[in-house]
């Protein structure tokens, strides 16, 4: 907005007549009656021709190194078309850029490659054609870990000698921003 643009009018405000009153009132929700009756339909529910399902296996660690993954029962188990680990994931496409400042610096994979950095971070997945088939080759998938220090306060991972969660950044640190506005003690004597 410019100063000539301060003393213009505002636009007029149209009305809209309608005999139904919306604010304050319950309104009967429409979708409701297929859900309360076991109808509703979900994503998971879809069934396409020659469909399949997948299966995340998840870290149970904070912080550990993968030793060693082993796929071969998986593999084997009936049903099961693939089992794809962080390592066969990364042949498959490259690192997803970060949104920060930096996007260069700091990347993440879809599936963890050599390290996982929290409890629940995909570490394989199978492909089956059913979901239950995909869950149970979770089962069959042998990972060793080794445990790391864990991080659980901001504070105390930033400082030096701190157990580093991703190496290549060199610090615990992910991004640094400062910002400067103005006089703050002139503008707070002046408030």
């Amino acid at each position: 907005m410019t100063t000539t643009d301060r003393g213009a009018a505002a636009p007029p405000v149209r009305t809209h007549k309608t005999d139904r009153k919306w604010v304050g009132q319950s309104i009967r929700r429409v979708e409701d009656p297929k859900f309360l009756r076991g109808r509703g339909g979900y994503i998971g529910d879809m069934t396409l021709p020659g469909m399949l399902h997948a299966a995340v296996l998840r870290s149970p660690h904070a912080h550990a190194r993968i030793t060693r993954i082993d796929t071969t029962a998986a593999l084997a188990a009936p049903g099961i078309h693939a089992v794809i680990t962080g390592a066969q994931a990364a042949e498959l496409c490259g690192p997803l850029p970060d949104f920060g400042p930096d996007p260069a610096k700091h990347t993440w994979r879809c599936l963890a490659l050599n390290k996982v950095r929290y409890v629940g971070e995909g570490v394989a997945v199978a492909v089956a054609d059913s979901r239950y088939l995909a869950e149970d080759a979770l089962a069959l998938i042998e990972v060793d870990y080794e445990p790391l220090p864990v991080l659980v306060d901001p504070e105390q991972a930033l400082l030096e000698g701190a157990p580093l969660v991703h190496e290549d950044l060199g610090s615990n640190c992910a991004y640094e921003r400062t910002f400067q506005f103005g006089e703050v003690d002139r503008d707070f004597a002046e408030a």
